[in-house]
């Protein structure tokens, strides 16, 4: 049997559920276990309360920072290899909310 779907390349998001947070802008993404949730969570506190924040561990990336208008850039990824989104504050509000919650 073989199975052949039509696919287009989605817009950038920030996908959460209890496994998994994706980053994608659109062309590539990076995924981090959700195992690492007190680490993604520090960072994000981080983000909202100083305006910016990197934060690493081992090869991992992940920080951003608030710009004047609130809207919020994300980077994730490998020290050398990361990919970047720009989130409204209200979008960044739920993901913090997301980890405070769980």
């Amino acid at each position: 049997m073989t199975l052949n779907l039509p696919a287009e390349r989605p817009a950038g998001y920030v996908y959460a559920d209890n496994r998994a947070v994706v980053i994608c802008n659109g062309l590539r993404a990076v995924a981090f276990n959700r195992s690492q949730g007190r680490w993604l969570r520090e960072t994000i506190e981080v983000i909202a309360e100083e305006r910016r924040a990197t934060r690493m561990q081992q090869q991992h990336v992940f920080g951003g920072f608030a710009d004047q208008s609130g809207e919020v850039v994300l980077f994730a990824g490998t020290q050398d290899d990361m990919v970047s989104v720009r989130i409204s504050s209200t979008a960044f509000a739920e993901l913090r909310s997301e980890f405070e919650n769980g």
